[in-house]
């Protein structure tokens, strides 16, 4: 199952509510009960998607009710919203390193931050990008396409911006950072066997050199 991120994330007007907006004024303290909901929501939203996961599953974790759970969060899409910005808030920092480490070398860099994203954060992309489809509203949509594109798809447009001269002309660097999103979301998670016969560096060869001799 494969879709453009674009007409994903993009699928309405951008929000004009405030109930699932990413709330920037509450810190997360370790071990408040907002921090424990957020750990507890991302287990359950990076491994089964946002439709499978139950809001009373994770309150009950959490060993609070689901009305406490709806007192810190306005419903399940502002809880998702929140996981889905504390996880790229790391991301994005860390993603920022790559290219140094590597020194900006685009298939050794394109490597490491694959690697990264699949060990550090095991989103089960096809089913995300499908519950994205089909489950949530436009104005959650946006936002998280707003968070998509700055954490994770722009240190990947950098890289291919800094790396111009080895690609073909006239490219467009948020067409390919998307695109190679699309080709890599079904390796994301190592524990799908099906994918398990190529490697990240296979993957990638292919992307960037074709499989033509």
């Amino acid at each position: 199952m494969c879709y453009d991120i674009n007409t994903i994330f993009l699928k309405g007007a951008p929000m004009d509510s405030n109930d699932n907006k990413p709330n920037h004024s509450l810190p997360i303290q370790p071990y408040t009960t907002r921090y424990l909901i957020l750990e507890k929501a991302q287990e359950h939203f990076m491994r089964d998607g946002y439709k499978a996961t139950s809001t009373r599953r994770i309150a009950k974790e959490v060993g609070i009710t689901q009305p406490n759970l709806y007192h810190h969060f306005a419903n399940k899409e502002a809880l998702y919203i929140a996981v889905l910005e504390m996880v790229a808030n790391n991301a994005l920092d860390d993603l920022k390193l790559i290219p140094a480490e590597t020194d900006h070398q685009l298939e050794e860099t394109l490597i490491k931050m694959t690697y990264y994203l699949r060990e550090t954060h095991p989103y089960n992309f096809p089913v995300m990008l499908n519950d994205m489809k089909k489950e949530i509203s436009p104005e959650t949509s946006f936002a998280l396409y707003k968070i998509f594109q700055k954490a994770y798809l722009q240190p990947f447009i950098d890289l291919f911006e800094e790396n111009s001269a080895q690609l073909i002309e006239n490219f467009d660097a948020d067409l390919l950072a998307n695109h190679f999103f699309l080709v890599i979301s079904p390796y994301m998670n190592p524990d799908n066997l099906s994918y398990s016969k190529l490697s990240i560096e296979t993957i990638i060869d292919f992307f960037l050199n074709g499989i033509k001799r």
